[in-house]
């Protein structure tokens, strides 16, 4: 506090506070963390963390009894060999979509390499290899208590009581020039697509009649089977997409149908061999499948699947 003579008037001046150096800081701190005169630790005494941490014990003990409960509940509404939505209550309203491989990017649906460039196209060949590996570890007989069938003698629909035994997916029926020893046809630049349909529970293809069959399949539709046919999406792409094989020649044979869950079930599967697509050129391709009951949507990419072939 100091005076001022000359008028008498008494001022008072404030001294501010010095800062708290890094040693009373890190006193604090200490203090904090074990407080000996008041008996806290972390700002609380025994009692109070005594008291929050029942707290929280009940509260987090009854939060794991309610998830527990309704997983039970919820569990016990499932069948483990029946989806609990079927027909047109799924996803896929009882429509199947398309699935292509290789697909060794999920990024892109391009499939581009040089034709003798093995660098190019190994990450193709090795993910349909690998794809197909699947299909070649399928037990057979006492391994898996029967439950593959030999379907090689069935030319129709199968019997419904065999339905529990999912037929046997012959890859030899892929073509001989749609193989690993031919890397699938990369080396020539003739790439040999998989195709194959999304499973659909219980779901059975409905054949066309001799006249109801679609004008794009008029002369490759053969009956019992799910006719495949890819094309150019633009009239340019269909310039230079070239003669297409397939394999099996029919598309996919209605013996595989239904899906019903068989343990040992796979998928029926086409080769599309693109024979001569022009080099150099970026071809839209789309792939549908026919069959009565299956429709196309564009939008929605149902029944048809849709991809990008380059040869360099």
């Amino acid at each position: 506090m100091a005076s001022s003579a000359s008028t008498g008037v008494e001022t008072t001046t404030t001294i501010p506070p010095s800062n708290p150096s890094l040693k009373q800081r890190i006193d604090d701190f200490l203090t904090f963390l074990y407080n000996g005169e008041e008996g806290t630790v972390l700002g609380r005494t025994a009692i109070s963390w005594g008291q929050i941490g029942l707290f929280y014990l009940i509260y987090y003990s009854c939060l794991a009894g309610f998830f527990a409960a309704m997983m039970a509940v919820f569990y016990q509404t499932l069948d483990w060999n029946f989806p609990r939505l079927q027909g047109p209550d799924t996803l896929l309203k009882q429509n199947p979509g398309m699935g292509f491989r290789p697909l060794p990017d999920v990024g892109t649906t391009l499939v581009r390499f040089v034709k003798a460039d093995a660098s190019t196209y190994s990450p193709y060949t090795d993910h349909i290899e690998a794809y197909l590996e699947y299909y070649e570890n399928q037990n057979l007989g006492s391994q898996d208590g029967g439950q593959v069938a030999d379907c090689k003698s069935v030319t129709g629909r199968r019997d419904p009581k065999d339905w529990d035994k999912a037929c046997q997916f012959d890859l030899i029926d892929l073509g001989a020039d749609c193989i690993k020893q031919q890397a699938f046809g990369f080396d020539d630049g003739m790439p040999c697509i998989l195709l194959k349909l999304n499973r659909i529970f219980d779901w059975q293809p409905e054949s066309f009649s001799n006249a109801s069959v679609p004008s794009a399949v008029q002369g490759q539709w053969e009956p019992f089977h799910i006719t495949v046919k890819c094309t150019g999406e633009n009239p340019s792409d269909v310039d230079n997409i070239g003669p297409i094989e397939y394999y099996p020649s029919g598309g996919f044979h209605f013996k595989y149908f239904p899906f019903r869950n068989q343990q040992t079930y796979r998928s029926p599967l086409v080769m599309a061999r693109f024979v001569r697509p022009t080099p150099g050129v970026l071809v839209m391709v789309e792939c549908r499948a026919y069959a009565r009951n299956i429709k196309h949507d564009k939008l929605e990419r149902a029944g048809m699947v849709h991809f990008e072939l380059m040869v360099d």
